[in-house]
């Protein structure tokens, strides 16, 4: 026992009672090793605190210098000679991990620039070259993090030789909604049918958005498959199939047939999606279109409020005579909008001021009646301000 010791047991131990007493050198050894351990923690965050900071000012001094190089201009640099001539040094394809990081900001700053055709293919030729073995390392990384920055490297890069590595993520049943939707989008862009064999899944959790993403940029060849097997499509996919016909402008014979054959389907949302895309395309045959109109007509009332808007409106961009009873009818719906609709339309035809007229003092529904003179007066002031 040294002298520290019984001095605390000098002082404290008089007082110790029962359990306590006897054990006071045994509790002020455990304290002491108590203390000691946090120390000596304390004391290795700190010098971990301190080396991970001299790390991150070290490689942002040699990021700098690399960044330099590479950016600089004459013979010295072997990037700028490789986009000027093509030649690949054996300098750029051994680089340490913090030589790849810069050239990977540079090549990516330069993607986001809108490259010309050669030098994109040059900058695609590079990356693959430099960064193929990491990525395949990093795809098979355990963090979700890792994985999914470098599958969108993976595709900003263009990587297509990596397609079969990534049908193995998705397989992987760690494979994450993102992940999957990341990949697809790539298998889109990149023309690569096994896309097809995934929107034809069920159970693939995407949102109508990312859905969007993925089908905008098929290939005209996708496109058509993917339509020859439109009822195969999950209901998620095949309304976000009909949103994208529509942006896309698709004017196909095979497209309109499909959209002329959904809106006399029985799903309401389908034939609100196919009427809105209907009407955006040019080469749409209004005839046929007037008769599918008219075979609605016999249902209209009952069909759902998005849908009977999207008629009114329809009806005042084709602008058949048939139409304007309907139109009338529809100026009495219980809707506001679709009201307000149905008279916007009906104000577009050449007799629409004798039809207001009438509509403002002869419709049974009042509500009808106001809107009708709403838009006569709009109308006639309109005039006025010609």
């Amino acid at each position: 026992m040294n002298d520290h010791v019984r001095m605390n047991v000098h002082l404290i131990g008089g007082q110790n009672a029962g359990w306590f007493e006897g054990k006071t050198v045994l509790l002020l050894q455990l304290s002491s090793i108590i203390c000691g351990s946090v120390l000596v923690l304390l004391l290795c965050a700190y010098g971990y605190i301190l080396w991970d900071k001299h790390a991150a000012r070290r490689r942002v001094v040699v990021q700098a210098k690399w960044l330099h190089e590479f950016n600089a201009e004459g013979e010295g640099s072997a990037l700028r000679n490789y986009f000027d001539t093509g030649e690949l040094d054996s300098a750029l394809l051994n680089m340490s991990g913090d030589q790849q990081a810069v050239l990977q900001g540079i090549l990516l700053q330069r993607l986001s620039q809108g490259p010309r055709e050669m030098e994109l293919a040059r900058i695609r030729f590079l990356s693959w070259r430099v960064f193929e073995s990491s990525y395949r390392t990093r795809l098979g990384s355990r963090k979700w993090s890792v994985r999914v920055n470098t599958l969108l490297y993976v595709e900003q890069f263009h990587m297509i030789e990596l397609l079969p590595k990534l049908e193995d993520i998705l397989r992987s049943a760690s494979c994450t909604p993102l992940e999957r939707f990341i990949i697809l989008r790539m298998y889109a862009r990149t023309g690569y049918m096994r896309v097809l064999k995934e929107l034809l899944r069920k159970d693939t959790l995407l949102s109508d958005s990312q859905y969007l993403q993925i089908l905008l940029p098929l290939t005209d060849e996708m496109w058509l498959k993917l339509m020859e097997h439109f009822k195969e499509l999950s209901y998620q996919v095949q309304c976000t199939f009909i949103d994208a016909l529509r942006i896309r402008d698709e004017q196909t014979d095979n497209a309109i047939s499909l959209l002329e054959a959904l809106i006399l389907g029985g799903d309401a949302e389908l034939r609100t999606r196919s009427l809105q895309a209907l009407a955006h395309v040019e080469k749409k045959d209004k005839r046929l279109l007037r008769q599918l109109l008219l075979v609605w007509n016999e249902q209209g009332d009952e069909r759902p409020r998005s849908e009977r808007l999207v008629v009114a409106r329809l009806m005042g961009s084709i602008r058949e005579e048939a139409f304007v009873p309907l139109l009338k009818r529809l100026m009495g719906d219980p809707s506001f909008q679709i009201r307000q609709e149905a008279a916007n339309s009906l104000a577009r035809y050449e007799q629409a001021v004798e039809e207001l007229r009438y509509t403002a003092s002869e419709h049974p529904d009042k509500y009808a009646r106001q809107i009708a003179e709403e838009t006569l007066e709009r109308k006639q002031y309109g005039r006025k301000m010609d």
